[in-house]
């Protein structure tokens, strides 16, 4: 009869070590996928940041049609300013400290990181004609093109 006891208790040890062990197994997976789930929606994030830099500029110069649209130097910082007609202010986009900054303030004021929004980050920005009317946009990310009516 002890040897019944015996193989019951070692049964029983048995079956409660195979459910820790599948339970241990089930909450490593759990905590890998959702790690790798963090991961992708870390670099999703990023890509869409990086991306949305390119169009907010774009989107921005195509909104002025036909105005003044010239790549300049605000104060050691490449930038782009656009006029708003006859109205004096001015929509100006600068890259500030690893950051695409923008303000619309009068045109003859020098910019004003501390007082400028923040549209993403970027470690490059280089604005050019590449012919008469198309604006290239470049980002570390990629480039855009925007043909501007003069």
């Amino acid at each position: 009869m002890d040897s019944s006891k015996s193989n019951k208790s070692i049964g029983e040890i048995l079956s409660a070590l195979t459910i820790a062990v599948l339970f241990l197994v089930i909450l490593l997976l759990v905590v890998f996928a959702a790690k790798s789930y963090q991961h992708g929606a870390d670099s999703q994030h990023e890509n869409d940041m990086q991306r949305i830099v390119c169009a907010y500029v774009a989107t921005a110069v195509k909104d002025h049609d036909g105005g003044e649209v010239t790549p300049m130097d605000f104060d050691g910082c490449p930038g782009i300013f656009i006029a708003d007609g006859d109205t004096g202010f001015a929509h100006k986009i600068y890259l500030s400290d690893g950051a695409l900054m923008e303000e619309y303030s009068k045109s003859d004021l020098p910019v004003d990181p501390n007082t400028a929004s923040k549209i993403g980050e970027t470690s490059q920005f280089e604005i050019s004609y590449i012919s008469d009317n198309l604006l290239e946009i470049k980002t570390d990310k990629g480039a855009s093109y925007v043909n501007v009516r003069r």
